[in-house]
Parts: C-alpha cells; sequence; structure tokens
C-alpha cells in the first residue's frame, strides 16, 4: 500500500491535477470571504474558480470588490500555469510513447498479424512479396530484430500499405515474443539474422526460437528458414510448420539452366510475385465437391482461361523425426541409420497437403483448394 501511493504521489499527472483541485477548492474558500452576493452561494464560489483557472470565462459570476478583483487575478495566473503543466504532461505521455514504439520498447496492441523474426538481405524481397500479395488489403507486420531506428523509418515509410510494428530485441527470449503479441499472431516467420557477427550458426538460434515459439504457443503457424538441410530433422522436431531451405531451388536451377534452357526463365515467371501468371491459390466453389478434377479443369479454363496445376489441403501429418525422442541418443541414431539403409526418408511431411496435376477422374475433397496459373 505504500509503495503504490509512493508511485501514486511521484506521478506527474497525479500531482497536476491535485494541484488544479487545491487551487479549485481554496479559491472557492478565499473568495467567500473576499465577495458578497449570488457569486458566494452554494457551489457558485468553487465553480467561478475552475471557470477562471480554465480561462474558459462564461461571465455568469465575477468579483465586484477590489480585494475579489486581485483575487481573481492570482487565480488567473495559477490556472494558466497548472492547465499548461497539465497539457505538458499529457503530451509528454504521448511522446514517450511514440519514442518507445520507434526504439521497439513498446508492447504491440493488435491481433492476427504476422511476426518476421530476424533480419538479412531477403527480408526486404519478402516484405515486397507480402505487401504484393496482400491484393491492397492492409495487414500489420511485426519485426523482431536489432535494426536502428532510421532503418525501421525508412522500412515504414517504403511500404506505406503495410502497417509496420517493430519490437527491438532477441526473438528467442519469452519476454520479447510477448511484448510482440505473440498470443494474438496468425502467422510467425524465422529467418538468420546477418546483424549478429557472432552467431556462427544461425540455424541453431532457428531451432531454438522455434522450440521457444512453440513451447508458449503450440498452435501457432511457424514457417522458418534454414542454411543447411542437416538440421531439417531438428527443426521439425522442434514442430515447424514449414521450412524453407536454402538449397532448395538453387541447385536444381543452376544445372536446368545448362541441362534445360527454358525451365529457369519460366520458373522465374511463375514465381515472381509481380507476374501476372504466378503461381495463385484459390477456392474451390462447393459444388465441384465430389466432381472430377478434369471437371474442375475444364471451369476454371472457360471462366478466365485459367491452368489448373494441382490442388492442396491442410493436414496434422506425425513424422518419423517427432517419434523419435529429443534426445540424440544411440538407440535413436540406430534407428535413423536402419530406416535409411531401408530406403525410407526421414524428412517429414509438409502439413500442407498437395496434389499435382492428378489424374482426370480424381474426385475433388472438402477442405481442399486449387492452384491455377492464371
Amino acid at each position: 500500500m505504500r509503495r503504490w501511493f509512493r508511485l501514486l504521489i511521484r506521478n506527474s499527472f497525479f500531482q497536476v491535477g491535485m494541484g488544479i483541485f487545491v487551487v479549485m477548492l481554496f479559491g472557492g474558500f478565499i473568495l467567500q470571504s473576499l465577495e458578497t452576493g449570488e457569486i458566494t452561494e452554494g457551489e457558485n464560489p468553487f465553480w467561478w474558480a475552475i471557470v477562471t483557472m480554465t480561462t474558459v470565462g462564461y461571465g455568469d459570476f465575477a468579483p465586484s470588490t477590489p480585494e475579489g478583483r486581485i483575487f481573481a487575478v492570482l487565480v488567473m495566473f495559477a490556472g494558466i500555469s497548472l492547465t499548461a503543466m497539465f497539457t505538458a504532461v499529457i503530451s509528454s505521455i504521448f511522446v514517450a510513447k511514440r519514442i518507445r514504439e520507434e526504439k521497439g520498447l513498446e508492447n504491440v496492441n493488435i491481433k492476427d498479424h504476422i511476426i518476421l523474426c530476424g533480419w538479412n538481405r531477403n527480408a526486404d524481397k519478402i516484405i515486397d512479396s507480402i505487401q504484393y500479395l496482400s491484393d491492397g488489403s492492409r495487414m500489420d507486420l511485426v519485426l523482431i530484430n536489432d535494426l536502428d531506428e532510421e532503418e525501421v523509418a525508412r522500412l515504414k515509410t517504403r511500404y506505406r500499405s503495410i502497417r509496420l510494428h517493430f519490437v527491438a530485441g532477441d526473438y528467442t527470449s519469452e519476454q520479447i515474443l510477448q511484448r510482440a503479441n505473440l498470443e494474438e499472431a496468425d502467422t510467425i516467420m524465422i529467418i538468420p539474422s546477418d546483424l549478429n557477427d557472432t552467431v556462427h550458426n544461425p540455424d541453431e538460434k532457428t531451432i531454438l526460437a522455434t522450440l521457444t515459439i512453440k513451447g508458449l504457443e503450440p498452435n501457432i503457424r511457424l514457417v522458418a528458414y534454414l542454411h543447411s538441410r542437416e538440421n531439417l530433422t531438428h527443426i521439425k522436431r522442434a514442430n515447424a510448420d514449414e521450412v524453407v531451405i536454402s538449397d532448395d531451388f538453387g541447385a536444381y536451377m543452376m544445372a536446368s539452366h545448362v541441362m534445360d534452357p527454358g525451365i529457369p526463365q519460366t520458373m522465374n515467371n511463375l514465381l515472381d510475385n509481380v507476374s501476372t501468371n504466378r503461381f495463385k491459390r484459390v477456392d474451390i466453389p462447393n459444388e465441384f465437391v465430389g466432381k472430377s478434377f478434369n471437371d474442375l479443369f475444364e471451369h476454371f479454363r472457360q471462366k478466365n482461361g485459367s491452368i489448373l496445376v494441382g490442388l492442396f489441403s491442410e493436414e496434422e501429418n506425425l513424422g518419423i523425426g517427432e517419434v523419435l525422442s529429443a534426445d540424440s541418443s544411440a538407440l535413436d541414431a540406430f534407428i535413423e541409420r536402419k530406416l535409411k539403409e531401408g530406403g525410407i526418408s526421414l524428412q517429414e511431411e509438409s502439413k500442407i497437403s498437395t496434389v499435382v496435376n492428378p489424374h482426370n477422374e480424381y474426385l475433388i475433397k472438402d477442405g481442399e483448394r486449387a492452384i491455377i496459373i492464371p
């Protein structure tokens, strides 16, 4: 109780408010002793004091004696000073909050947002793609990294169609994640950061962040980026929903430029976020559930000339990596070695199940969505 009282006394907002109240109270009592008539009746002197202090000046009451008028001048100056201080205190609260937001020290009070953890040279491209693929709808994106204020201000100016928020700190920290309102987030992305030269293996920090996030919010959708495929089993054990590996397409694209010219250029066109012929996902009309893939193909072809490439649905799959224990025991190593010798992949399947160009009689299932090329 004493601690709470001390904090209240030290609060500038409370101090100024009490000053206004005291001046109003004593001003009313003193005016009653200096004046006569209607101004001294009931609550009138206190009403006059607060009206005079705030310089509103309704004019319904006014002192008539010389002593009362001199006292009124003192009340006016006291009121002007206290009112100015009151305005300054309120302004300072908002300014301090704005400064804390710019420094990334303020809590983010939004929901259904995307969180991007880490920063590297590809982060700008990721935000570019998010902005373009949002189709003009404004969305909230929270950045957790150690960028300086000038860089954050540049990003906010560049991406005006996205509401960018900034939280400064280490994204493996529970406190920092909670400041980004992890509980109310829709999706979280983790990319290796190149801002800190002391991190020798960025994948280890990505795995640690995944464990921390999934420990706090097991149901949140998490997409992680890895440098090395060797860490795929570990990130899957940490329960990442989707994993992107840096060498997934690079080697194939390099070889295709030599062996299959034309395919890399086509792939670039299909994966370019500003291309009119990029891959798009669309909902399947309810009347096509239970019908054949060929029927749906003809529907999109006749509707707007789109080509139906495949179908996808979200599933909860259990991979072998999740069955094995979290510790790299000798038994786990033996099981993994025997499975590899038997030709069984240890890579857990994505929770997004896809079917590319199925046979014409494939029946559309409830919950599936379509991938098309417009």
